[in-house]
């Protein structure tokens, strides 16, 4: 399928093609300077481009990688050949959102794929952005509350992207729906210290709700003190696109860490995650 304008790509994927509504907001905003009314236009014709061209390639294997990383450097490289990747601020995520949404795009037809292979056949298995499932508990507001009707709280984190699944939770006839990922992503354009600080918070709160998620950060380049050694946090990994930590270097983003992503993720949604007695009796180890 090829799209012919930012509208049809919108219909097609209205809650997962983040940088595609960016777009679309600012164009629809009114307070925009003349730089940003000229730049909107030509952004949204080449932001077409970009995904009918990456949009086409079906290979997970390398060359599939490589042909979708050098489509998102050419992307990049547009941005930022025309001055605009200050053109709008931090904020407003326009710059942010390229790769939230460029994990989506590389996970979709994977996760599709992988449905199949296990009869999925509703679609259970989700991914993209979403608000996953830390921790629950209960409350009330006084003994009598709490002996006749306890409230459950759910505590919930925003995540840039994630693979997972929605589960309806039932207790005392009360039910709450949850999204429970078995992957879960924070996409950085760059990570410091005190963001580092939070993404550790956040994987511990998530894998204590769910102990088989893996706790990824994936940013263009680290600006954490190298003397830091995040070893010790329960985040699995920390993928830095552009193999630097400086921003000024603008070198291209690594189709070979973002292979390493791949490869990484798809052996953690292959693998057996718990089968205590086969690890006992075949290989002697528990974990």
């Amino acid at each position: 399928m090829t799209f012919e304008s930012l509208e049809k790509i919108l219909e097609s994927y209205p809650k997962t093609f983040v940088h595609g509504s960016n777009i679309r907001a600012k164009k629809q905003k009114r307070d925009l300077s003349k730089a940003q009314q000229n730049a909107l236009p030509i952004i949204e014709q080449e932001y077409i481009k970009y995904i009918n061209a990456i949009l086409a390639i079906e290979d997970y294997e390398k060359t599939g990688i490589e042909k979708r990383v050098a489509l998102l450097n050419s992307y990049y490289d547009f941005i930022h050949s025309k001055g605009w990747d200050n053109l709008f601020t931090s904020q407003s995520k326009f710059r942010s959102t390229i790769l939230e949404e460029f994990l989506f795009i590389l996970f979709d037809k994977f996760v599709n794929n992988l449905r199949k292979n296990i009869g999925d056949n509703n679609s259970v298995l989700s991914c993209g952005n979403s608000k996953s499932y830390t921790n629950m508990y209960f409350y009330a507001k006084n003994v009598k509350e709490f002996v006749q009707t306890p409230r459950i709280g759910i505590n919930m984190k925003d995540q840039d992207f994630a693979i997972y699944r929605e589960l309806t939770l039932k207790i005392n006839d009360k039910t709450k729906k949850v999204i429970l990922p078995i992957v879960a992503i924070e996409a950085k354009t760059y990570l410091d210290k005190t963001m580092l600080e939070g993404s550790i918070a956040t994987a511990e709160k998530i894998k204590s709700g769910n102990p088989y998620t893996k706790f990824y950060i994936v940013t263009e380049t680290y600006e954490v003190d190298l003397s830091v050694d995040p070893a010790y946090s329960r985040i699995d990994q920390i993928y830095v696109l552009r193999k630097s930590n400086d921003r000024g270097e603008n070198k291209p983003i690594s189709a070979d860490v973002v292979l390493m992503i791949v490869e990484c993720i798809k052996e953690h949604l292959n693998k057996e995650w718990s089968n205590v007695e086969d690890k006992l009796t075949s290989k002697g180890v528990i974990l």
